[in-house]
Order: structure tokens, then C-alpha cells, then sequence
């Protein structure tokens, strides 16, 4: 008998038997079509995760400045690092969404804040001196803003500073008021966290009446939001916008170089879906090995009468091989498309961009394939070495 003619027997004898089975046979489908489309979706989803992790984090790089004192500048009341009207200059520039400072005056003098006029000074809450730009510039507005840019005695407190100051946040927050160095600041409100400034613990006073308490604003940082990409060209001239007569004196750049983190998520993102498409993988070779293996034990009467009438044990074996890549090819298949459908879903739910690469889709069907002849490895062999003899007496 030729060789053409022997697979085609082989597969006529496998297709006979995985219709007579075919509960078996849509089982170990499914499992393999359920592990590949889980390892295949599990890459695809972490893919495009990253890939908007990237897109992000790329796009604060680029549209988030810093702007401080050089090295080595003085700074003083006569000479202020920031003029007054330093963040309408900047905001005027082209491709400048917002522009404010922050001062923090702990950071060069004691500040003390208390409840009450002789309480004791509470721990965890830090004192910054902010304009009402700065929190545009971190994306964390609040109605009462505007306060900040004058000399009163007021304060918007984060949500951990008010509760450390048992302060209620209340809409109405008219009659509570704390003391930063023994002085009475009346709340006026209470700040949330922006997408680019933790606030919580920060007790937010006007950014004057901060640089008093500092004795200057030698410390101080203008922080800059520009229109998406913008930053690196507005890096450039935002010192001569500040400082027209000593650009100098200030050091711009930009807040955050994340590259080495945005590779960091996409790696581990990647090796996580990596470690848990192959242990389910690993199950599924494990599962199809012992329904096959049940399928050996329930077929040995069978395997006997084919080897008592000339079948070779190589013939036997391929007929599990054969048996066992078929399903393990169609579950790739399957799992492939469920693969695709899955990211798209994902995407499509949480607004990014679905991206699957065809070569992962293409390797649906290897995968799927490979685990079938794998995990058909020991039941063939279990076959192949089944006697006549045995059969019939097991019969």
C-alpha cells in the first residue's frame, strides 16, 4: 500500500471515529479553542493595554513643564524670582493651555498647622503656596480658585489634610478655620486629587502670602500644561517669556521622563499574559491527554482486532496523532477568532485602539496544533503497544 494511501486511511478511520465521538470530540475542541483564545486574547489585550499606557504616559512627557530656579540664582523681594503677572505671561504664549507656581514654604522654614490656637501642630500635612493656575496647570480646578491669587487668609485643604485637621468637607465650609503658624486661615474649601498632582495632604494657601512666609520664591516651580505634544517647543521659550530680562536665572524642562517605565509596563504586561496563556495551555495538553488516554482503555478491543489483522503499532499511533492534531487544529482555529472578537470587545469598552498582530492570529492554529500531538503523545504510544492477547482478555 502506498504512503498516500495509508493517510488516507488513517484519516477515514479518524473521522469515522470523532463522528461516532462527537461529545468527546466538541469537548476537546473547546478546551483547546478556549486555552489558545485565552493565551492569543491575553497577548492581544496586553498589547494594546501597554500600547495606551505608552500613548499616555508619552503624551504627559510631552505636555507637562517644570520651571524653576537655575543653579546658583538668588532670589529676593526686590528681585523675585517669578513676577507678579509671571503666569498671564506664560498662559499668553501659543500652545499654552495653563500656567501656575507652587511654593512650599516647609521646605526652607518651620510651618506649624493646627486646629486651634494653641493645638498641637498635626503631622502628615504639608503646607504649599499655590495660584489658581497651578491647579489648571494639574488638571484639578476648584471654584474658589481664584482666592489664591490674593493676600486673605484662606486655605483649601486635600481630603487627607481636612480629616487630619478635623475639618468636616462639607459644601458650605463657612466658619472653620486652622492656623499655619499661629495664624487664623479661614477654609474656603477642599481640593481633589488631578490626574497630575497628588493634593490630599496639602493644606493650599495663596501663593503670596506662601513666599512671605519663605522670605522668597527661590524655591518655587511654575508648572505648565501645553496642548498635547507641545511641550518640547514650549520648553524653549517659556524662560523668555517669564523672564524676559534673565532668562538665564530659570532651568525649564519637562516634569517627568517616564521611557524607562512605559517599557517596564509593556514588558510585564507581556510576560504576565505570557505566564498565563502557557499554564493554561499546560491544562489543556494535560486535560486532552487523559480523555484520550479514557479513549485508549475504551477502545481496546478495538486496537487488539486491528492489530490481530495486520496493523502495525506505527499505524495504531498515527491514528491518535492524527486524531489529536485535527482537534488540536480546529481549536486553534476557533480560538483565534475568539481571540479577535475578545480584543476588540476590550477595546472597544475601555475606548482604546484594538490591535492584534496577524502573525498572533496566524499562530492560533500552530499552537493549537502542537498541543493536540503533544498531549496525544502518551496515548498513542499506549496504544501502539497494546497485544492481541491483552484485548481479548481485557474484553
Amino acid at each position: 500500500m502506498s504512503r498516500w494511501a495509508t493517510v488516507r486511511d488513517v484519516l477515514a478511520d479518524v473521522a469515522v471515529e470523532m463522528h461516532a465521538r462527537r461529545t468527546r470530540t466538541a469537548l476537546m475542541i473547546a478546551a483547546v479553542a478556549m486555552s489558545t483564545g485565552t493565551l492569543l486574547s491575553a497577548v492581544g489585550i496586553s498589547t494594546v493595554a501597554a500600547r495606551q499606557v505608552d500613548a499616555d504616559m508619552a503624551a504627559s512627557t510631552l505636555d507637562l513643564i517644570s520651571v524653576v530656579a537655575a543653579s546658583g540664582v538668588q532670589a529676593s523681594d526686590d528681585d523675585p524670582l517669578f513676577p507678579a503677572d509671571a503666569s498671564a505671561r506664560v498662559a499668553a504664549v501659543d500652545l499654552v493651555d495653563a500656567a501656575g507656581q507652587r511654593l512650599d514654604p516647609g521646605d526652607v522654614t518651620t510651618v506649624a498647622v493646627t486646629r486651634a490656637e494653641r493645638g498641637r501642630p498635626v503631622a502628615g500635612v504639608s503646607v504649599a503656596g499655590l495660584t489658581s493656575g497651578y491647579l489648571d496647570a494639574v488638571r484639578a480646578p476648584h471654584r474658589a480658585a481664584w482666592m489664591l491669587d490674593g493676600d486673605d487668609r484662606i486655605a483649601l485643604l486635600g481630603v487627607d489634610a481636612a480629616q487630619a485637621l478635623d475639618v468636616p468637607a462639607t459644601l458650605d465650609p463657612t466658619g472653620f478655620t486652622i492656623r499655619v503658624n499661629g495664624e487664623p486661615f479661614q477654609v474656603a474649601g477642599f481640593l481633589d486629587d488631578g490626574p497630575d498632582a497628588t493634593l490630599s495632604d496639602v493644606v493650599a494657601i495663596p501663593y503670596r502670602v506662601a513666599v512671605g512666609m519663605a522670605g522668597s520664591d527661590v524655591t518655587a516651580a511654575m508648572t505648565v500644561r501645553t496642548a498635547p505634544g507641545a511641550g518640547t517647543v514650549v520648553a524653549d521659550v517659556v524662560r523668555l517669556a517669564v523672564r524676559p530680562d534673565a532668562p538665564h536665572d530659570l532651568a525649564s524642562s519637562q516634569v517627568v521622563d517616564v521611557s524607562a517605565l512605559r517599557t517596564g509596563v509593556s514588558t510585564q504586561l507581556d510576560r504576565l499574559a505570557a505566564w498565563v496563556g502557557a499554564l493554561l495551555l499546560a491544562l489543556t495538553v494535560l486535560l486532552i491527554g487523559n480523555a484520550m488516554v479514557v479513549s485508549v482503555m475504551s477502545r481496546t478491543s478495538e486496537i487488539g482486532l486491528r492489530r490481530a489483522i495486520g496493523a502495525s503499532r506505527s499505524r495504531v499511533a498515527a491514528m491518535f496523532w492524527t486524531e489529536g492534531a485535527l482537534s488540536g487544529a480546529v481549536g486553534g482555529v476557533t480560538g483565534s477568532a475568539l481571540a479577535a472578537v475578545a480584543v476588540v470587545v476590550v477595546a472597544a469598552v475601555n475606548g482604546w485602539t484594538a490591535s492584534l498582530s496577524p502573525v498572533w492570529v496566524l499562530l492560533g492554529p500552530t499552537v493549537g496544533l502542537a498541543a493536540g500531538v503533544v498531549s496525544s503523545l502518551y496515548p498513542a504510544l499506549r496504544a501502539a503497544a497494546v497485544e492481541p492477547a491483552q484485548a481479548v482478555r481485557a474484553d
